[in-house]
């Protein structure tokens, strides 16, 4: 029996192995294997990434074992001597594209040029010889990610969009080395084990939660991630710490540690923001769940009771450096009443985060008073700006809100990795210093500014918590007036058109809060 531990499979199932990670410098790039051939490949540059949480357009290359059915090659470069081989290669078709569109009927498949206007896609040196592996073609999922071959690599091997490539001039010996009912199986060398197989996309109708429990007593800490569907970081962080715990590279000191990898299922299934609501808004169970998101609060509404500490992990559309979002100061007020001012801000300032901001309740409360007097009469509820870490506070907890930067900024899950390791240690649940690094900026949401009109608009898409000086020009209304900024502070949730009577942003001024 081989011994060789690159000869994943069976005689029955001839495997093509791909595994990465030997060069920490570069870890798109890998070895690939078949039987006792081996080269130089690269994968997805943004590295390898787990069958569920893979997305259209992230840069990644999907973990797992495929499929390779068929393959094309260019005539005009290898002749007909892969029609030789034992292999299906057909010659590549002169014209044809493979749709990559997600709202397309033919999302992921191969579909032939009929506008004989367009240029021969032969001669496309990359895509000389192409396979098709099997990902996400049998029942598309949507969004879950197209078009991942296996061609020719740049001549740099930079990373792919989540091909697998191997150099130009290996290319002939790869196509003859391929065997019908081959498999190929993409992993890297320390997380071989961490490898699932692809799951069947079906409508959720559960919510995956892991715990781990300490023997001695201590905080008891959840943490979420994919509240809203096209927010990658927090899943991707989220089962990197899973898999810590369960292999012992982590263990927890005392109290627990619950786990939410992906909070509203049908919306990251769909990669949207929401199923069919904003989740992080009007939180409350349902007596009579008319909705995804009912059906979803009833479940995480009771798990959010059960912990002390919450810490949730976001992203957002615009650009930006990472954040973190607390609560008020200790109140007996009636709209956010809360008694762990001190624990929250230590956490909060434990996550290593250069900007730190609070306000939200208030400023949303002045928002709607906006609204009220501009003739708004529905959807002023105050209920409406509960969200995860609100609901935590007024069920005597406390969390922060870490928005770990555009949603597809690959340091993203890095971010949120990071802070989750730091608020546990801030925490006392694992053995590790928390970051402590002093916020460079402190911020305190205190106004909206609304739209009147539909052609009212912001001169840019501000990134989240941009400086923005005194009497700065910021947007337009339709009649031509300035909308200037009243005090010098920061922009925030900022788009630049937005719904008449709704925010096209929040202003925010530097808070005195942290400075001890």
């Amino acid at each position: 029996m081989s011994q060789n531990p690159f000869l994943v499979g069976t005689l029955e199932q001839p495997t093509i192995v791909v595994r990465t990670g030997q060069d920490q410098q570069n870890p798109h790039i890998g070895l690939l294997t078949i039987g006792e051939w081996t080269v130089k490949c690269a994968v997805g540059r943004n590295g390898l990434v787990e069958p569920h949480l893979k997305r259209e357009g992230d840069g990644k290359t999907p973990r797992g074992r495929y499929p390779l059915r068929y393959g094309f090659y260019d005539p005009a470069v290898f002749g007909d001597e892969p029609r030789s081989f034992d292999f299906p290669f057909l010659p590549k078709p002169e014209n044809y594209r493979w749709v990559e569109d997600p709202d397309s009927p033919f999302y992921n498949q191969l579909v032939f040029e009929t506008d004989e206007t367009q240029a021969s896609r032969r001669g496309e040196r990359l895509f000389d010889l192409i396979i098709p592996v099997g990902w996400n073609d049998a029942l598309p999922d949507a969004r879950g990610g197209s078009a991942i071959f296996i061609h020719a690599a740049r001549p740099d091997f930079s990373g792919t969009s989540g091909c697998v490539v191997v150099a130009h001039e290996h290319l002939t010996e790869l196509a003859r080395r391929v065997r019908p009912g081959m498999v190929i199986d993409i992993a890297s060398v320390d997380g071989a084990q961490m490898t699932l197989e692809p799951r069947v996309t079906t409508p959720p109708t559960a919510i995956e939660t892991v715990t781990f429990h300490g023997l001695k007593p201590g905080p008891r800490l959840i943490v979420t991630g994919s509240v809203h569907g096209n927010e990658p970081c927090g899943p991707h962080a989220i089962t990197r710490l899973i898999h810590e715990f369960r292999t012992g590279q982590r263990g927890l000191e005392c109290g627990t540690v619950t786990f939410v990898p992906v909070v509203n299922g049908l919306a990251f299934r769909n990669d949207t923001r929401f199923g069919d609501r904003n989740f992080n808004r009007n939180l409350s169970e349902a007596a009579i769940p008319q909705d995804n998101e009912d059906r979803v609060a009833n479940v995480i509404c009771p798990l959010l009771r059960a912990h002390d500490v919450l810490i949730d992990l976001h992203s957002f559309s615009s650009e930006g450096p990472p954040l973190a979002l607390m609560g008020p100061r200790n109140n007996n007020g009636t709209l956010e009443p809360f008694a762990h001012q001190e624990a929250e801000e230590k956490l909060a300032k434990a996550l290593g985060l250069p900007i730190i901001i609070h306000g939200w309740l208030p400023a949303h409360e002045k928002a709607l008073e906006q609204k009220r007097e501009a003739g708004v009469t529905e959807g002023l509820s105050s209920l409406h700006a509960i969200g995860t870490t609100e609901y935590m506070r007024f069920a005597g907890g406390y969390g922060v809100t870490v928005e770990c930067g555009q949603h597809l900024d690959p340091n993203g899950p890095q971010v949120g990795y990071d802070c989750v390791v730091n608020g546990m240690a801030s925490l006392g649940l694992i053995s590790a210093q928390p970051a402590m690094v002093h916020p460079s900026s402190v911020l305190e949401i205190s106004d909206a500014i609304l739209a009147d009109h539909e052609d009212d608009h912001l001169l840019k898409q501000f990134a989240a918590g941009e400086k923005v000086e005194k009497g700065e020009v910021i947007g337009k209304r339709a009649d031509g007036s300035d909308i200037v900024m009243p005090y010098s502070g920061a922009v925030l949730f900022a788009g630049t058109t937005a719904p008449v009577h709704t925010e096209l942003c929040f202003l925010c001024k530097p808070s005195d809060r942290l400075h001890a």
